[in-house]
């Protein structure tokens, strides 16, 4: 019995035994556990703390994306804007090259027409060639028959030098009463009042070689008289948009508006020094003058160049006519000193230079309608650029009048 309770005991003290390593193996797992535990949360939390820091910079480079990607949304707008603007200006330059393309044309078109007339002109000119050799063949002949009837020119002469002898007596005595000065050749208004006519009018002049008189309008009034005009604005009934040939020939009416002819002036020029005024009105009733010491033109192989001396008058204080060597240009012969075609643009026929400050043979323009007209008849330093003035007269006469 004894040895049964030993062995109980025994057998519980090694249960007991048991059961506490057990629970040492329990405790020790369980504090190895929390161990493994705490790290892991130690761990976690260093990892939370890494992914916030990531999570910070993750959301600040997201915030200077969205900046600049805004910066970027800006500068394509204003991009655009200036694309639109550029389309804008570029649809109003092809525009205006339409326009300027269409003027190109018509000037096309008016050159072939002037030329074409040209070509007429030249065709006419041959013709009037031909009849003109035909008329100095017949002439040959005449003369040749009038050489064989010699006896009798001989006796027509004696008979024409008994006149003359008589007529130079009937002057030398004073008996000639009807023998007038108008009767006279005059080779420009001042002759013609130095001879006692001194009422101002359209008067006959015979210059350099030419056979018939040329009609001017004499002014014996203005400034002590003596004046031939040669050119006049009036009131706008002749069209001063013409030709070289024309201006070199001269248009319309010496009572009236008129330009007498760029060859007529280059004779009387070469004759003496002459002087050249021009007389302006503007159309408040302001009435000024330019005075130019020395006047000339040169021939028309020199495009009647414009030869100019010492300038004076009311006028302005500087010359508003073109500088001196200054060539003459019309619309069918450009002699200018501009790329462009001055008399295209500026109208008429004018010493141009490069488009000047002056042109006396532009359009005439009416009250009202003469303001901002560049292509008006203007004296640049009387009224300014853009103002045509109401009338003009430009008249010559020796200096030593």
């Amino acid at each position: 019995m004894r040895n049964k309770t030993l062995e109980t005991y025994i057998q519980e003290n090694m249960k007991s035994k048991v059961v506490h390593t057990q629970a040492n193996v329990v405790h020790n797992q369980t504090a190895t556990m929390l161990e493994i535990g705490t790290n892991l949360l130690t761990q976690t939390a260093e990892q939370t703390k890494k992914l916030n820091v990531v999570e910070a910079k993750v959301m600040n480079q997201t915030s200077r994306l969205e900046i600049q990607l805004l910066e970027h949304s800006l500068s394509t707008n204003k991009l655009e804007k200036e694309l639109l603007l550029q389309i804008t200006e570029i649809s109003k330059l092809r525009e205006k090259n339409s326009r300027l393309e269409s003027k190109v044309l018509v000037l096309e078109t008016q050159q072939r027409t002037e030329l074409e007339d040209i070509r007429e002109e030249k065709e006419r000119l041959q013709d009037l060639v031909g009849r003109q050799s035909a008329a100095i063949t017949a002439l040959e002949r005449q003369l040749r028959t009038a050489s064989s009837n010699s006896s009798a020119l001989q006796k027509q002469q004696q008979q024409l030098m008994k006149s003359i002898h008589a007529l130079i007596s009937l002057v030398s005595a004073g008996t000639v009463s009807d023998f007038t000065p108008s009767e006279r050749k005059f080779r420009d208004c001042a002759e013609a009042y130095r001879s006692g006519l001194n009422t101002s009018g359209v008067y006959h002049i015979y210059v350099g070689d030419m056979m018939e008189p040329t009609k001017v309008f004499c002014d014996m009034e203005t400034s002590g008289g003596g004046w031939t005009v040669f050119q006049r604005r009036i009131n706008g009934t002749v069209d001063f948009q013409r030709s070289w040939k024309e201006y070199k020939m001269g248009f319309g009416d010496p009572d009236g508006e008129h330009w007498v002819g760029n060859e007529v002036v280059h004779l009387i020029t070469r004759q003496t020094q002459y002087s050249l005024r021009v007389e302006l009105k503007d159309w408040e009733g302001n009435a000024p003058y330019s005075l130019y010491d020395t006047f000339q033109l040169a021939n028309e192989k020199q495009q009647y160049r414009l030869l100019l001396r010492g300038y004076s008058g009311t006028a302005g204080q500087q010359s508003s006519l073109a500088s001196h060597g200054t060539s003459f240009s019309t619309r069918d012969s450009d002699n200018d000193n501009c790329l462009c075609k001055c008399a295209l643009m500026l109208t008429g026929g004018w010493w141009f230079d490069a488009c000047g400050l002056s042109n006396l043979n532009g359009m005439y323009y009416t009250v009202g309608h003469n303001i901002r007209k560049l292509n008006g008849i203007k004296w640049h330093h009387f009224r300014g650029p853009s103002y045509s003035l109401k009338s003009t007269t430009m008249m010559i006469r020796p200096t030593d009048f």
